[in-house]
């Protein structure tokens, strides 16, 4: 990462050879300490500096862009005469809309939180010893990132913003049966490691000599982490700005419309406490919360400044790095929590399946949100509602907005489960009729 007078001096030095040009420099510099563990052994533990630079310049309303990860004078000289020289192509794209201009931000800068290679070493080690005396392998990493992103521009945009996180993963693992846990956390310290691998290994253990069950409609219990690539999934399709614009997504023919269950409310909101948030987008613009399914009405969708003017709304600040072919995007989803507690849901449910997450999600069809993937790392068959043995994985095959439909009961507890700067906060689910549309071999 760079501090904001590493960045203010990489950016004064750039000035001078943009005289007379509008432009937008963006850097998005990245600091991560990775600790790999397989058969209960670590294989990896690095750290890497992953700088990123990228130029916007119009020049006489073309576009020139180009990107580096050279942060050199020599480099940052180089980047810039390519922007430069694209924007003097008359094919170069033209600019349709101004770049954005300052306005106050809010939200302080984090601290800078810095876990030595040790640190992390000793962190595994408590992870392996709760495998080892459940006779178990561990497998997982451990990242702790320090990211900082800064977007300047000729308007006199100048926004900053420094994070950390840690994310971590494990699976027990042996025979054949597997169980999962995850942390992500702004704070590496306050991550209960010996706690996320006695949840792993219960998984383990509670998956060995799983059964086969027939494919067919089933009631569910999802985790958190399994919800969270449902919606994940909802956002790539949906909740963006282009696809609205295009008229291809079912939610751009639904606003002010019934989309889901009434009990269902997703909104984006980088300051929930449990999201890892920047309060700017990727041109500099303010984020703002935004609602998107309330109470199972379709609200709106998130916007940059092209769509913004588009589709004549306002910009939302959810720019990614332009251009963006996506267009933009919710980085920070929440789905509402509710008011049950998960030991309660499955209760509630007389036969079912318990999932803990997805694994190789793919989408089918995007015009109907249809999405398939398999079941992994602690998947079980609930009855009389209590777990009552483990099964063998399954794939599914479901349509997002038809499964949100389905959903019967909402947990208080919401977990963050994401990678990079996007993630959902979600909660875990009770949901009927969810389509299983085969078996897996395991």
């Amino acid at each position: 990462m760079l501090s904001k007078e590493q960045v203010k001096e990489i950016v004064d030095n750039a000035k001078k050879y943009l005289k007379g040009l509008e432009w937008e420099i963006g850097i998005d510099s990245t600091n991560i300490g990775t600790t790999r563990f397989a058969n209960s052994i670590i294989h990896q533990n690095m750290g890497v500096h992953r700088p990123f630079l990228w130029v916007r310049i119009i020049n006489k309303n073309r576009i020139g862009s180009a990107t580096t990860t050279d942060l050199s004078e020599e480099g940052i000289k180089n980047v810039l005469e390519r922007a430069i020289n694209l924007s003097k192509n008359k094919y170069a794209p033209k600019s349709e809309v101004p770049l954005p201009r300052k306005v106050k931000i809010e939200g302080g800068i984090s601290k800078k939180i810095l876990v030595s290679p040790k640190e992390r070493e000793e962190a595994v080690a408590k992870i392996v010893e709760v495998c080892k005396k459940n006779d178990l392998n561990a497998f997982g990493v451990i990242h702790t990132i320090n990211n900082s992103l800064a977007i300047f521009n000729s308007n006199g945009v100048s926004n900053y913003y420094l994070l950390n996180w840690t994310y971590t993963t494990i699976t027990a693992m042996n025979e054949g049966a597997s169980g999962f846990s995850f942390a992500i956390e702004k704070d590496f310290y306050k991550i209960d490691f010996k706690e996320l691998a006695r949840v792993a290994c219960e998984k383990a253990l509670m998956a060995k000599n799983p059964r086969d069950i027939e494919p067919g409609k089933y009631t569910v219990f999802l985790e958190e982490a399994a919800v969270a690539e449902m919606i994940t999934f909802l956002a790539w399709l949906e909740l963006g700005a282009k696809r609205f614009y295009e008229k291809t997504s079912l939610i751009s023919k639904k606003i002010g419309k019934k989309i889901t269950g009434k009990n269902i409310t997703i909104y984006d909101d980088w300051q929930h406490k449990l999201t890892l948030g920047i309060p700017f987008d990727f041109e500099g613009v303010k984020r703002k919360k935004v609602i998107l399914i309330k109470n199972g009405i379709a609200k709106g969708i998130v916007t940059d400044s092209y769509f913004a003017k588009k589709l004549k709304m306002k910009n939302t600040g959810h720019s990614l790095m332009q251009p963006a072919p996506w267009g933009p995007f919710p980085l920070n989803l929440v789905l509402e929590k509710g008011d049950k507690k998960k030991e309660e849901m499955i209760k509630s449910i007389d036969k079912g399946i318990y999932v803990t997450r997805f694994w190789y999600t793919r989408v089918v069809n995007p015009d109907k949100t249809l999405i398939t993937g398999m079941t992994r790392d602690g998947t079980y068959f609930i009855e009389n509602g209590k777990i009552s043995y483990p099964i063998k994985n399954m794939r599914f095959l479901i349509n997002i907005y038809e499964t949100l439909e389905n959903v019967k009961m909402i947990s208080k507890e919401q977990k963050y489960y994401g990678e990079e700067l996007f993630g959902v906060v979600a909660p875990a689910l009770v949901i009927e009729n969810f389509n299983f549309q085969s078996k897996t071999e395991y």
